[in-house]
């Protein structure tokens, strides 16, 4: 049993979140050194390359040298992390169009010659 010994930590969000048309669940928070561990992970279809098996993104902040934690200091508050994080998770998509993905997952239209996102 942990109790005491557990690490504190603050909640930032945490919940079911949908990004794209994968239906996943994400946990924001701040640990008590400061740094920020963000998650976000869903479980699709092996046999689904539009829903892979297991998809799980991550994201810290107070990174020096590949090692989560070992900065000084975080270089984002709260909120301009998980204004970060939004941005990210929001421009989660296919590079081009696959089998069973619904219109807009996916950047590159097949044969195009122009980025998708490109406005005409």
């Amino acid at each position: 049993m942990q109790g005491d010994n557990y690490p504190s930590r603050t909640v930032l969000r945490e919940g079911k979140r949908t990004v794209q048309h994968w239906q996943g669940e994400e946990s924001l928070f701040r640990r008590e050194d400061g740094t920020h561990d963000f998650e976000w992970a869903f479980v699709g279809n092996p046999k689904d390359v539009a829903n892979p098996s297991e998809y799980r993104i991550k994201m810290f902040t107070k990174v020096a040298y590949n090692t989560v934690g070992a900065a000084d200091k975080a270089s984002l508050t709260d909120e301009q992390a998980v204004a970060l994080w939004d941005r990210l998770l929001a421009g989660l998509k296919f590079r081009v169009k696959v089998p069973g993905a619904p219109e807009g997952s996916y950047y590159f239209l097949p044969g195009a010659k122009t980025d998708a996102r490109a406005k005409p």
